[in-house]
């Protein structure tokens, strides 16, 4: 292709689909979008059943992202992608395999989409669910200044276009804000949407895990936030139409709820109304304050991947993990917790960034970035949690690893330190160990507290075999244990200093006055073996002192950056990640073993090219 790199005109792959009957496959084919239709074929091979032109589902650029679902029932393909060689017509486009029909987004319309980037997209109900980031004019009215916000956008999954000139366009489109910020009288927003996960069943509703991040700049945080499907359907379906009144949105479109599915959209009476105002008044709120804040300095988030009702030991609770890829190459895993998020690992998975992240049922995937990056971690573009792996994706790499990471710990209280369900210690065989059900057998478990009685004779802080891999799960064990173990130590120690220094000047004025007077020479002037000051009144260190500094070497090993959790308390604030480094470590960090395939989603980011598989 004139005037475009070699590297730009591969065929890089932006729609990978599983059909009743293969798979659905579309690439940029060096600027010549094509899709292609795969069927099973004898030993589990893929066999070509028919191509097709990809304008509209598979950007022309691997500059350009672009998001896709495929509705088996009716064999419709949506996506959101751009339709045009320069990346200026954007669109969410609907398609019926095999047929010349389709639907659109209005053309040339900022009202609609305004530069958007697409980043993920699932059926929910009887509406496909669109979540991208875009240009956004309301924020003029704020400071005078455009900025992104992230967004969500519905369609009908049976809509048929509209009456006479619109039947070429969606008659149902509508989208909403969608609100991440810290909570103040100065909120901080995270407008940036990143990454969002498949919606999971909680409590009688479905929640979805987002990444969000605030602008990029020397102050840059990313966060993430979680929201429930009642609160997206309630605005969808009551909210009002921005900068229009509710009578005035009434007189236009009759007793017919603009943006809600009919028996056949083509015989509405107008859909002028939904075509000039999609945006809705009201943002769609989150779910509590933020699961987890990167503050400034630290790698930002990219991607998270979601498994649900995760069964503990002994009790019908279950749990929800999260693993979430960084900037750095590396995957946190978090619990959630009455009402917080433990940070359960940080495992490194590439070299260079990561850019994605996939979380398997039995381990996590992580991809990296391209050569450029070498010298730096690669980000995680893509994040897959399956039944037993996870997957995470950057730009060179696939790596898939375990869901879990039990026989790490040696012992039954770093067992259960880690507060992860997936982890308990076997009485039995003295190992900590992970079962796909707890029903037989003898096991430790206590994902609440992170400690137990039951671990005989150990010291449930005792970190002396503790693996560096696993400092951040003390950090949140004890923050969420009271919040005081790390910080009663820390003021007890300053505490006691203070008082030895005031009681070390008294007897040094004591013991220079004494020195002066008739009695001081004929004192011997010494201190027994067991006090706390030397001769001139210097406090010295107890055991007890000497003890507590020994732990806190074994918190915070010389030399290593470690992470700071805060555990979210109901109606608090979020957890941030900051750090502590103390210098001369020299230790190398500890990394995961990189094995298996790649489990790649419908959506992938920009840029998105894979060197180098681990199987």
């Amino acid at each position: 292709m004139k005037g475009k790199s070699q590297e730009d005109c591969h065929n890089y792959i932006r729609v990978m689909l599983p059909t009743a009957e293969g798979a659905l496959i579309c690439g940029t084919n060096a600027f010549a979008p094509k899709c292609r239709e795969y069927e099973g074929g004898p030993g589990g091979a893929l066999l070509l059943r028919r191509q097709f032109d990809g304008q509209a589902v598979s950007p022309y650029s691997p500059r350009d992202n672009a998001t896709a679902v495929l509705l088996r029932d009716s064999n419709q393909l949506l996506a959101g992608t751009v339709s045009d060689f320069a990346g200026n017509d954007p669109l969410i486009y609907g398609k019926r395999l095999g047929t010349d029909k389709s639907l659109r987004t209005q053309r040339d319309d900022f009202k609609i989409l305004d530069a958007p980037n697409f980043v993920s997209s699932f059926v929910h109900g009887d509406y496909v669910y669109f979540w991208f980031r875009e240009t956004a004019a309301e924020s003029l009215e704020n400071d005078g200044e455009r900025r992104v916000y992230a967004r969500v956008g519905r369609v009908c999954k049976f809509d048929r276009g509209g009456p006479r000139a619109a039947q070429d366009r969606w008659s149902t489109f509508l989208k909403a804000r969608l609100n991440c910020s810290l909570p103040a009288d100065q909120p901080v927003y995270f407008n940036e949407l990143q990454s969002v996960s498949e919606p999971v069943e909680e409590e009688d509703d479905a929640v979805l895990y987002a990444v969000f991040s605030t602008p990029e700049s020397p102050l840059r945080m990313s966060a993430i936030c979680s929201f429930a499907m009642s609160d997206v359907r309630r605005v969808f379906e009551r909210s009002a139409f921005r900068g229009v009144p509710r009578a005035a949105a009434a007189a236009a479109t009759g007793a017919a709820r603009p943006g809600a599915c009919v028996a056949d959209s083509r015989l509405l009476r107008d859909v002028s109304f939904i075509l000039r105002n999609p945006l809705l008044q009201d943002a769609i709120p989150q779910r509590g304050a933020p699961h987890l804040v990167e503050g400034t300095g630290r790698a930002a988030l990219t991607q998270v991947a979601v498994r649900h009702a995760v069964p503990s030991v002994g009790s019908a609770a279950t749990y929800t993990v999260l693993w979430v890829g960084t900037a750095d190459g590396r995957v946190l895993k978090l619990v959630a917790v009455n009402g917080s998020s433990v940070l359960v690992q940080s495992a490194a998975m590439f070299a260079a960034p990561v850019v994605n992240l996939v979380a398997t049922p039995h381990r996590l995937v992580a991809v990296s970035g391209d050569e450029s990056a070498a010298m730096f971690a690669a980000p995680v573009v893509n994040l897959v949690a399956t039944p037993h792996r996870l997957v995470a994706v950057s730009g060179d790499e696939v790596v898939a690893v375990p869901l879990h990471d039990c026989g790490r710990q040696t012992s039954c209280a770093g067992c259960l330190r880690l507060r992860d369900p997936f982890c308990a210690w076997d009485e039995r065989q003295q190992i900590c160990t992970h079962h796909h059900d707890w029903d037989s057998g003898s096991f430790v478990q206590n994902v609440a507290a992170g400690f137990s009685e039951l671990c005989r004779g150990e010291d449930p802080f005792a970190l002396d075999d503790f693996p560096a891999l696993h400092v951040q799960d003390v950090q949140a064990a004890s923050a969420s244990q009271g919040r005081g173990a790390f910080s009663s130590t820390f003021f007890s120690v300053v505490v006691a200093l203070l008082v030895a220094l005031a009681v070390g000047v008294l007897i040094g004025y004591k013991v220079a006055g004494w020195r002066h007077g008739p009695e001081a020479h004929s004192s011997g002037g010494s201190s027994s073996a067991g006090s706390d000051y030397d001769f001139g009144g210097r406090a010295r260190l107890t055991r007890h002192d000497s003890l507590t500094a020994a732990k806190l070497e074994h918190v915070y090993s010389p030399g290593d950056a470690v992470s700071l959790v805060l555990t979210l308390p109901a109606g608090g604030t979020a957890p941030v990640l900051g750090s502590v480094s103390a210098a001369g470590s020299g230790g190398a960090t500890p990394r995961l073993d990189r094995s298996l395939a790649a489990a790649l989603g419908a959506t992938l980011p920009r840029d998105y090219k894979v060197r180098k598989v681990y199987l």
